[in-house]
């Protein structure tokens, strides 16, 4: 199905801290010398390791990055990404991209070559150990503490290092998990799409996050949503598909359920977003773009409750009880869709006094119909229960057992006041009617009744 729904998701590209850096340092304190007082050699004493100041957040001293710099189509303030598409990450190194990107020159794709050429979110795009590093650093993993500039000791990059008992030094790992997504780099490069697009301006940050990653929002501006024949308006060949970027069960329906959290989508999206009133907005939702739901939903799933199969509690508002009553003489919500009037409704209104077949004890002191001067006159007019009776039968059948209507409409054959529910040219076709299902008829009839015959 062909609807909006899209995450150009650039996974791991610009958005984790690298394993490199060269980042702002307090200056150390000069070298001392001294010389004796006959003149003898100079001492010298060893240079203190740099104070490192930055690199630790995306903005210096921790503060929010401002909207300009966040990924197209964030919000503001902004919460980041759903951990549902992207995990949380462990970042256990510091980085200054903005010292790497403007004062160095450097390109995005310096330190993540394998961009360009990336065709599936799980690609590792960091930079490999050092290798990108040595090219300005003099790493010398034998010498872990070296102090040199720019920094080559290993703590000036990775954070919380420790030694080992045969003393070498021991870094933490990152952990970025693989976005719950299907992303191709390399569709998007060819298409002439710059990094910034989907990653906002890293440039203009120390330490890059997940924050940086991609928002669905953003990625209308080329995958158009809603647009029926799957390509965007801006940019040709961008489909439109959910499926396109979101992962799929076996069915073809959105794969919904992560570890780190389950797909929901977002108010701006359709207002379609399943909050405590769902239940009430999903109806319009779904009635304006029923394959929309469909990229979610099996026909399976939607059937199962409208035909009562599920009777989930949180469909009805608070109070229903007291409501319920208005609600099922307009038949809406449509009650037979989960209840059984007979096996359902009659027993609770019999245990409260509302039936008619209720115990005097319980009976209601108060009338629920009209006036029987309208209710039940022998002159139909407008509110008389027979006009009720042909809107809407479920309604009667929630109180009323099939004995309540024979004590009046049945013969004194049966037991009844013989007051004739029908028409006047009912006759005329009753024999029709008694061939193809005689059961009714004996409801109020006993079998020698006269008008039978008329019938048979």
């Amino acid at each position: 199905m062909k609807h909006g729904a899209l995450l150009v998701a650039c996974a791991t590209l610009l958005g984790a801290a690298l394993a490199v850096a060269a980042p702002d340092t307090k200056p150390a304190p000069a070298a001392s010398s001294s010389a004796s007082a006959s003149g003898g050699s100079a001492s010298a004493t060893p240079a203190a390791a740099p104070t490192y100041t930055t690199g630790f957040a995306p903005v210096s001293g921790g503060g929010a990055v401002p909207k300009k710099w966040l990924p197209p189509g964030a919000d503001y303030p902004d919460n980041g990404p759903a951990a549902a598409i992207y995990p949380n990450q462990k970042l256990t190194v510091r980085f200054n991209h903005k010292r790497h990107v403007i004062n160095e020159k450097l390109a995005c794709n310096y330190c993540h070559p394998g961009g360009e050429k990336s065709v599936a979110a799980s690609d590792d795009l960091l930079p490999k150990k050092h290798d990108l590093c040595t090219d300005c650093h003099s790493i010398d993993e034998a010498e872990p503490n070296k102090v040199d500039s720019p920094p080559a000791a290993c703590n000036a990059c990775h954070l919380n290092t420790k030694t080992n008992d045969k003393g070498a030094v021991v870094v933490q790992k990152l952990s970025i998990p693989t976005a719950n997504l299907k992303m191709n780099h390399k569709v998007h490069f060819a298409k002439g799409i710059k990094c910034a697009e989907c990653h906002g301006d890293v440039s203009q940050l120390e330490l890059a996050t997940r924050d940086q990653l991609p928002r669905m929002k953003g990625c209308f501006s080329c995958h158009q949503n809603g647009d029926a024949g799957g390509l965007a308006k801006t940019t040709a060949g961008a489909k439109s598909e959910c499926k396109t970027c979101h992962l799929t069960e076996k069915d073809g329906t959105l794969k919904q359920m992560f570890a780190t959290g389950i797909l929901m989508p977002p108010k701006w999206l359709k207002n379609s977003n399943h909050s405590a009133d769902w239940i009430e907005r999903h109806k319009k939702v779904a009635g304006q773009d029923s394959g929309y739901c469909g990229s979610c939903h099996t026909e399976a799933y939607c059937v199962a409750c409208h035909d009562g199969k599920v009777k989930p509690r949180s469909v009805h508002p608070n109070d229903w009880l007291n409501m319920h009553a208005v609600a099922s003489r307009f038949d809406n919500p449509k009650c037979s869709s989960c209840h059984s009037q007979q096996n359902f409704c009659l027993p609770c209104h019999t245990r409260v006094g509302v039936a008619q077949s209720s115990p005097s004890g319980v009976a209601a002191t108060v009338r629920f119909h009209p006036d029987p001067t309208v209710w039940s006159a022998p002159k139909r007019v407008p509110g008389h229960h027979s006009y009720e009776a042909q809107k809407n039968i479920s309604a009667c059948v929630s109180c009323h057992v099939e004995r309540d209507c024979v004590v009046c409409h049945g013969t004194q054959g049966v037991g009844g006041a013989g007051a004739s529910p029908h028409g006047p040219s009912f006759t005329n076709k009753c024999d029709s009617m008694f061939a193809k299902n005689p059961r009714p008829c004996f409801v109020c009839h006993d079998v020698g009744d006269q008008k039978l015959k008329q019938c048979q």
